[in-house]
């Protein structure tokens, strides 16, 4: 299969269509990219569209390095920051996020599947396609003809059109449709309308009491370090714990819709989870007043560290102050940092965020083994 008139004949039909949206690819989908700005009125489909190719492009495209270029949650993580990108460039208007990334044949030795991810991202839905080709079956070129398709096609559904028909599967090969309908608190988080919401109840707006022992995390995924700290914290607080998902964090990309329903899924059942809009601990701070966090050693660093307020020591100090103001503290726990475990005696931290916080020692709680281990346990190369 490659490019031909028919492809043209639908960049037409989506241009003829209401919705605009940013397309971003990592490989695969050039030749679609191409149909749709050679087509007329592009610019009725179009808002942007960017192929940030090598690790470090891709890292800054998404705010945060994904664990691997070609993946499904790389990309979901691509469309929705697209989707982001375009409501700053037209944030009156109801926008699309679309990505594509691939690993298909190349001028040299290849190892792993050949494989294709495309994600749509809306205000109301995150939907993943996915399909793995048969390896050696088809040219180079007609592995990008079957993506450019696929990604004429996302767009098809980000406009509320049906997709063109895709070409004769071979034998094996099945086309993976993965979706994910937002419930109306979560768009409103996603959309700006609002910091906060109670991840599992729509019908509250805002909290009512304020938590008073609150997990910030990613929680990608939950493991049973996760779970045992969230239990000595309470024995030692005699708080009930309520965890906090911040959808937008700092080093790393956006959750989407169905990235929050996972990690929301592999959390216990009976707790309160927060979903948030709050990526630092001075907007934590302003949103729950007088609670305690629960941080890693790890995070605290960050917290103490100048780079994360543009090196500015005074602006540090003023953050440090704001969350003193609000009458939060830190519990805090040790891990394993480089070759040694690391507590809160073992780092250097400015007065004014030492005097915030309670340490829990080695001897009380122990867990070496962390998520990004947990998600990969082997080296992966897309």
């Amino acid at each position: 299969m490659t490019t031909t008139d028919a492809d043209v004949t639908i960049a037409t039909r989506l241009h003829a269509a209401p919705g605009r949206g940013v397309v971003v690819m990592t490989s695969g989908g050039s030749g679609a990219l191409a149909t749709l700005l050679r087509t007329p009125g592009a610019s009725r489909t179009v808002l942007e569209a960017t192929v940030p190719y090598e690790a470090g492009a891709l890292a800054d495209f998404l705010g945060g390095a994904p664990d691997r270029a070609c993946a499904p949650d790389t990309a979901r993580a691509m469309a929705m920051a697209a989707f982001h990108r375009a409501r700053i460039l037209e944030p009156d208007a109801e926008v699309f996020g679309v990505s594509c990334t691939a690993s298909l044949a190349t001028d040299r030795d290849k190892r792993g599947e050949h494989r294709v991810h495309v994600a749509v991202q809306t205000s109301t839905a995150s939907d993943l396609f996915s399909v793995e080709l048969t390896a050696g079956a088809r040219s180079r070129s007609e592995e990008e003809a079957v993506c450019d398709r696929l990604l004429l096609n996302a767009i098809a559904e980000a406009k509320g059109l049906a997709p063109a028909p895709m070409p004769d599967w071979l034998e094996g090969e099945t086309l993976a449709e993965l979706r994910c309908h937002a419930p109306a608190h979560w768009r409103s988080l996603v959309l700006g309308k609002r910091q906060v919401a109670d991840a599992r109840h729509a019908a509250e707006p805002e909290p009512g009491p304020r938590p008073r022992l609150v997990f910030p995390g990613a929680f990608n995924p939950v493991h049973a370090g996760h779970l045992g700290m969230a239990r000595l914290a309470e024995a030692y607080t005699g708080l009930e714990v309520e965890f906090e998902l911040c959808i937008r964090n700092v080093d790393k990309p956006p959750l989407n819709y169905a990235a929050i329903r996972e990690r929301l899924g592999h959390l216990p059942e009976d707790a309160r989870v927060w979903l948030t809009t709050t990526p630092t601990f001075v907007d934590k701070a302003t949103l729950f007043p007088g609670a305690t966090f629960m941080v890693g050693i790890d995070t605290l660093e960050r917290i103490a560290a100048a780079r994360y307020y543009s090196g500015d020591e005074d602006l540090r100090n003023r953050a440090l102050r704001h969350i003193a103001a609000a009458q939060c503290r830190f519990l805090v726990f040790g891990r394993r940092l480089g070759d040694r475990f690391s507590g809160l005696d073992d780092i250097d931290l400015p007065n004014a965020l030492r005097g915030l916080c309670t340490g829990i020692s080695e001897a009380e709680f122990r867990h070496d083994l962390s998520s990004t281990q947990l998600r990969m346990p082997h080296t992966h190369h897309g």
